[in-house]
Formats: structure tokens, C-alpha cells, sequence
């Protein structure tokens, strides 16, 4: 009698592992989060590095911009108001620099009607969250702009797993910001 084993393979089951093509390790998604709230900024980076991503933290646009000229990145979160630049400076500007970041960007506010030069075209192309947010919510998304816009597992996917494929997700991590 033959014995079967069932291998997880990025969430799903295979019988057979050499049902399976040999794929590249998956990478850890490159994630850039500008926030001037400490707690705020804290609180994402933290639950983005549980999931494995590799986060790089700025307290202004400024400094985002900076850091969008050192490197690149999966994903942009921005706050929308910040002291020395906005988030919708930083997205024009760093889309300049990068222009492949355009749909990579995630926009948050306490404004839910934010205004403005900008917001407009903003809005065509990216993401938005108000404020207080589900940070569960946040980070799925995050996950699915990298997925498919990124070289990670996914990349070709233009759309976000459903409840029933949430165990190929990233782990999950609880919270509201």
C-alpha cells in the first residue's frame, strides 16, 4: 500500500511534493511607513515586522523622500498631514524618483473627506485609510499591493485572498490604530 503525505505548500495541500516546481525562497516585502505619531508609526512597524516584512520608519515626508531615494520599497504608507511635508508631497514627489511605486501607496488620515490639490489624482491610482483604522485591515492590504506589484510569492495577483485562503496569508496580528 502506497502512503500519500500531504506537504503545506504556501498554504495549500499537495500529495505528491514533487507535484510541486522548485520556486525561489519568497522575500520579505520592503515596506516604508511615514507617520509623525510615535505611537502610530510604533504600532505598524511592529505588527508589519511580525509578518516578516522589513520596515523602514520616517517621521516626516522629508524623511520618506529620503528614504525613497536610498532604496525601494514593496510599499509606501503615509500619514496624509505631517510637519515637514505631507503625504501627498511625498507621493509626488517619490513617484517622480520611482515611478513604478504608483499603486504601491497607502494613504492615511483622520480626515475622511480630505481635500485638496492632488487628492484627486491620488485617489485614481492608490489606497486610502481614515483614522481610527483596523490595523488587521491596514495590513491586509499592504499584503496585497506587495503581492501583486511586488517579486514575492504572489506577484500577478491583483486581488486580495479571501476568508477561505487565509491560511497562505502572512500571521495574523490583532488591533485597531
Amino acid at each position: 500500500m502506497a502512503s500519500v503525505h500531504f506537504v503545506h505548500f504556501f498554504g495549500k495541500a499537495v500529495s505528491d511534493p514533487s507535484d510541486v516546481a522548485p520556486m525561489a525562497e519568497p522575500r520579505a516585502f520592503s515596506i516604508l511607513v511615514v507617520e509623525d505619531n510615535t505611537a502610530i508609526r510604533a504600532a505598524i512597524a511592529r505588527s508589519l515586522d511580525r509578518r516578516g516584512c522589513s520596515v523602514t520608519t520616517a517621521t516626516n515626508g522629508l524623511e520618506g523622500l529620503e528614504a525613497v531615494r536610498a532604496r525601494s520599497f514593496d510599499v509606501v504608507i503615509t500619514d496624509l498631514n505631517m510637519p515637514e511635508r505631507g503625504g501627498l508631497w511625498v507621493w509626488e514627489h517619490a513617484l517622480r524618483l520611482r515611478p513604478e511605486l504608483k499603486g504601491r501607496f497607502v494613504l492615511i488620515s483622520s480626515d475622511n473627506r480630505p481635500g485638496g490639490q492632488g487628492m484627486d489624482l491620488f485617489l485614481e491610482s492608490e489606497h486610502f485609510f481614515v483614522k481610527p483604522f483596523s490595523l488587521d485591515g491596514l495590513l491586509d492590504q499592504v499584503e496585497t499591493i506587495a503581492r501583486r506589484t511586488g517579486d514575492g510569492v504572489g506577484r500577478g495577483d491583483s486581488s486580495g485572498p479571501d476568508d477561505a485562503d487565509r491560511d497562505g496569508m502572512l500571521p495574523q496580528v490583532p488591533g485597531e490604530v
